[in-house]
């Protein structure tokens, strides 16, 4: 399996767990959805879905062992904790950094930002991963 290119200012999102179809499109719809905000304008994430029995089970690790079409810098994960609580896994890709492979979660609403911060190079994947909350979950800053 070759992980595609991602789109223009989004990611990919992977999904790895292939127990429940409906419980991925709910985990799909909530990561791409549009949430209201005060403060600008929001289009929602637009993360391009990736599908693939081969990618079934496999780790972060795993998954930035994969061959790629492009480059990537990060890319949004659909797991088995994903598929139950909607909470999406970011994995660093960036091979010019020091923490490939390293991950973080987020709740569906900051979802946006995130990928579009990353996509711009507004922000690095560091940034968002050591603001996550005890849990490892990033709920914003």
């Amino acid at each position: 399996m070759m992980l595609p290119k991602g789109p223009d200012l989004s990611l990919i999102f992977v999904r790895t767990d292939y127990g429940d179809d409906d419980a991925w499109q709910q985990a799909l719809a909530a990561a791409n959805a549009v949430y209201e905000d005060d403060v600008a304008e929001r289009m929602g994430a637009q993360l391009q879905p990736v599908e693939s029995p081969e990618l079934a089970n496999l780790t972060p690790h795993q998954l930035v062992a994969l061959p790629r079409e492009d480059y990537l810098t990060a890319i949004a994960v659909a797991d088995e904790q994903a598929m139950r609580d909607h909470t999406v896994l970011f994995v660093d890709f960036d091979e010019y950094g020091d923490q490939i492979g390293r991950t973080f979660r987020s709740v569906p609403w900051e979802v946006e930002l995130i990928v579009a911060n990353l996509s711009l190079a507004n922000m690095d994947f560091a940034e968002f991963a050591d603001s996550v909350d005890s849990d490892g979950v990033f709920r914003g800053f």
